[in-house]
């Protein structure tokens, strides 16, 4: 059975605060650890339950991976790409007033 692939949509400001320098760094611990498709597991914590993290403003799709555990994150593309789309991702901005009605519930 495939298991199918949760992701959530954040934007860079919920994941670090106005950092001056390397976005990554403050949420990668190891930039060594690339997976291209779902680790399955967190090389962490080995919990089984990692989603994908897509970055608005940032390129289409999951960015980064995330253990829904330990909040560990994870590179799916090279350090490099991923810095350059986190810079570019940095000052977008959106009013959640513009999205219609979401439920409490289904936000991440």
């Amino acid at each position: 059975m495939i298991k199918e692939l949760s992701t959530r949509m954040v934007l860079v400001v919920d994941l670090v605060d106005k950092v001056k320098g390397k976005l990554l760094n403050k949420l990668i611990k190891n930039i060594n650890l690339i997976y291209k498709d779902n680790p399955g597991h967190c090389p962490n914590c080995h919990c089984d339950e990692v989603i994908g993290v897509e970055i608005m403003g940032a390129k289409d799709g999951v960015l980064l991976w995330e253990c829904e555990a330990c909040e560990e994150m994870f590179l799916k593309y090279t350090a490099d790409k991923t810095e350059i789309e986190l810079q570019n991702a940095k000052y977008c901005w959106t009013n959640s007033k513009d999205w219609g009605y979401v439920p409490r519930s289904k936000f991440n």
